[in-house]
């Protein structure tokens, strides 16, 4: 499938943002994978910007609930 570059954009801030409140909350990893049910190797891919499409369909409640936050503060970037 092929995105367009704005999705592409929203997609790594996005990853780059959840990274980024996980180590905040020292959430390693390994722990947010267990919590979320998603691979430790997907998460790593997410924070580095580089998942996109099934990301925003499956992952981002999941990832909202472990972290306690909304699934608007997830979009906290700019």
């Amino acid at each position: 499938m092929k995105y367009d570059e704005h999705f592409i954009l929203t997609c790594q801030k996005l990853g780059i943002s959840i990274k980024s409140k996980r180590e905040k909350r020292q959430i390693s990893i390994k722990k947010m994978s267990v919590l979320t049910g998603i691979r430790t190797d997907y998460l790593s891919k997410i924070g580095q910007g580089k998942a996109y499409g099934v990301m925003i369909k499956r992952h981002l409640l999941k990832t909202a609930n472990v972290l306690n936050l909304k699934l608007c503060e997830l979009f906290d970037f700019e």
